[in-house]
């Protein structure tokens, strides 16, 4: 009964986003617990912030992934973004490596590549981003960049992992075999 549910659920996802969910299923058949906790974790790693802050959270999701990952988990996370009202043009400033220009999107963007690397422009955009939308701000954006990194670690070592692909933003296709922070 719960190993399907948690199946209709992941199945549910992957229809949204068009997105190849076969390592949950996987994960889900070998252990439900571990099904189940993925599912727990997922909503947990959902932390939105404030309204206004959505661009940057957006933006440190896919700076997230790309950073990670330059396969189907960073197309996972421009699809999402771009349902979930990011603008195209954004998305694609940033990842063809100006995310200075993509507004909060891109700030979003170098934030999550700057926690991820520990690098000295930190400081300066958190100030940035809490300045205009507060704290909650700085914890969505500090969420996504922490959790969106966890699914293509998980995929790798369950030997689902992909090596890099082309991304579609909108029908431009963007080509990261090496993605580089901006």
């Amino acid at each position: 009964m719960i190993r399907a549910f948690l199946h209709s659920g992941t199945r549910r996802f992957a229809k949204q986003f068009g997105y190849n969910a076969r390592y949950q299923h996987d994960i889900i058949d070998t252990d439900w617990g571990a099904g189940a906790r993925l599912a727990l974790f997922q909503v947990i790693s959902n932390y939105a912030g404030p309204r206004s802050a959505h661009h940057i959270r957006m933006g440190a999701l896919v700076g997230s992934a790309v950073e990670g990952d330059c396969g189907p988990c960073a197309q996972l996370t421009v699809d999402m973004a771009l349902a979930y009202g990011a603008r195209a043009a954004d998305i694609q400033i940033a990842l063809n490596g100006a995310p200075e220009a993509a507004g909060d999107f891109g700030l979003g963007y170098q934030f999550a590549w700057a926690a991820i690397r520990g690098d000295d422009t930190l400081d300066d955009l958190r100030a940035r981003i809490e300045a205009v939308h507060g704290p909650r701000a700085v914890i969505a954006a500090s969420f996504a960049a922490a959790f969106a990194r966890t699914y293509p670690v998980i995929k790798r070592g369950t030997g689902h992992g992909k090596l890099c692909q082309r991304l579609d933003v909108n029908g431009t296709s963007i080509t990261l075999t090496h993605p580089t922070a901006a």
